[in-house]
């Protein structure tokens, strides 16, 4: 069951998480487990439970959702003839009255393979990874700061065969990043003790984009993802950036479901938005939900008119640079660094071939360039 919203109040931006991790764990695990590998880990590296409304069930926490979306998944999976399916749970938590909670809740539901570790994620590492020694493993790490080893995390999820979705806390990045009281903890969290050389040579952005931008940078030195996406969520109260999720994949599949998520975790978002405005004005909205959603998204989300500008000129730099690219991999290169999707980038490039900005053959019988189909400059 997705989370729901009514379980969230007050804390609204925790709903919009947990909504896109329901999404993306429901679309990897489909694809996973009819391709790739019959076992899926999930690893919550901060699971807490901390601040839930449903204390008995625990469905408005990240591991409770997380095995009611993989659970749900296999059942299907099963029902459709597919054996051998296995989803291990693994989920770590340094607060002991936390960790109670979590061994209590992993007690009474025998039927699933539960692991609870207690301590720092960063030092129950070669415990976790030595549990999930096959198959897929997906680590959901959701610090409340960035009170974070990186160093080790990053050594974790190089070992692992799988993905990786951060949650990185931008509000307080924001706030506190440029304090010299927490440099070190910063150094440690981005696994570079020197990074205010890096960070204070950069003249544009706040303090949380200079932050991301080299904590990507460290993630790709890591080598513990090829591509890192992101998506912003904010306080639907407040309307700014709280907190920003960062998918860490190596395939281009991945990011082509990150922004497929955002673009319907959007919606809900300005959905809720509009929500908690109208019931705390009393004033209704002046024009039908599905019109606002429609008119917001178009302004800002995924697929924009903005967005795709800006990703027309990221696929024609990128051909221009690499002749003879295969679409498969500039639109992942894209697609990481702009929220568009496949379907944005296939129109671009017909109307770039179109205006005779790029040349590429399609296949027979299709309309659309495949993965395959290689790209070039239209001078080339």
């Amino acid at each position: 069951m997705p989370p729901r919203i009514g379980d969230y109040r007050g804390r609204e931006q925790s709903f919009i998480k947990h909504l896109f991790l329901n999404k993306y764990l429901e679309a990897a695990a489909y694809k996973l487990f009819q391709g790739r590998s019959p076992v899926f880990n999930f690893v919550d590296a901060f699971a807490g439970p901390w601040r839930v409304s449903d204390t008995n069930m625990y469905s408005d926490a990240s591991f409770s959702q997380a095995i009611e979306t993989l659970e749900t998944v296999r059942s299907s999976l099963i029902g459709m003839g597919r054996t051998g399916l296995k989803v291990r749970f693994r989920f770590c938590e340094r607060n002991p009255a936390s960790v109670a909670k979590l061994k209590t809740f992993a007690a009474q539901k025998p039927e699933f393979d539960i692991q609870v570790f207690s301590g720092a994620f960063e030092d129950n590492l070669d415990g976790i990874r030595s549990t999930c020694r096959d198959g897929f493993t997906f680590t959901f790490i959701d610090p409340t700061g960035w009170n974070v080893e990186s160093s080790k995390v990053f050594d974790f999820l190089r070992a692992l065969s799988g993905e990786f979705l951060f949650n990185f806390m931008a509000e307080e990045v924001n706030r506190h990043a440029g304090w010299d009281g927490v440099a070190e903890s910063v150094g440690r969290f981005l696994a570079d003790p020197a990074w205010k050389t890096s960070f204070e040579a950069m003249t544009e952005g706040s303090n949380e984009t200079k932050i991301l931008q080299l904590l990507k940078a460290k993630m790709k030195e890591a080598r513990v993802a090829t591509y890192l996406p992101d998506m912003a969520i904010r306080k639907p109260r407040e309307d700014r950036i709280k907190m920003r999720l960062i998918l860490g994949t190596h395939s281009g599949f991945g990011v082509e479901v990150f922004r497929t998520v955002q673009e319907k975790v959007e919606k809900e978002a300005v959905r809720t938005r509009h929500n908690i405005r109208t019931e705390e004005s009393g004033q209704p909205q002046l024009f039908p939900e599905d019109q606002i959603i429609a008119f917001e998204t178009d302004r800002d989300g995924v697929g924009c008119w903005a967005h795709v500008d800006w990703a027309k000129e990221l696929l024609r730099r990128a051909v221009s640079e690499r002749p003879g690219i295969a679409f498969g991999a500039v639109a992942s290169q894209v697609m990481e660094q702009v929220p568009v999707r496949t379907t944005h980038l296939n129109k671009i490039a017909a109307a770039c071939r179109k205006a005779g900005l790029l040349r590429y053959d399609l296949p027979d019988g299709k309309r659309t360039p495949v993965p395959e189909t290689r790209f070039w400059s239209g001078g080339q």
